[in-house]
């Protein structure tokens, strides 16, 4: 084993990277999602787009691991976009997760701030469900 003199330095440098995020950059300004009756309502709003390809939007029921679910066209600076989710478990008590990909005509992504929403079932629902239990 080999030991350095006492009055010796060993030198190194650590290296962080970080994630780009979209909002920053200030392709995506602002990103919502809310639930809307039996349907999930993503509403994302742009800044500038320059070099932006599309939008994919992307779902994931953990939180981690996102699958897209819908390509959307960039329109141009400044303009507020609209996405209907109606391909989610109904009549749950699921936690969804939502992000927005930016993709840019270079090839690289930029995401926006992950939104979850959380489905409820409705009084109508589990009281429905009760009654059907009665005669089973």
């Amino acid at each position: 084993m080999k030991t350095l003199p006492s009055n010796s330095f060993i030198a190194f440098t650590i290296s962080l990277l970080v994630a780009t995020a979209a909002l920053s950059s200030g392709i995506i300004t602002s990103f919502d999602a809310a639930v809307e009756g039996e349907l999930v309502i993503l509403e994302w709003t742009s800044g500038l787009e320059d070099g932006l390809d599309h939008y994919q939007v992307e779902r994931s029921l953990d939180g981690l691991a996102f699958f897209s679910i819908a390509d959307v066209a960039a329109l141009g600076n400044n303009t507020t976009y609209f996405y209907e989710d109606h391909d989610i478990y109904k009549g749950s008590t699921r936690t969804y997760y939502y992000r927005i990909k930016a993709a840019m005509l270079d090839g690289t992504a930029n995401y926006s701030s992950v939104q979850s929403v959380t489905l409820t079932i409705s009084g109508i629902q589990q009281t429905w469900g009760s009654i059907k239990a009665l005669f089973r």
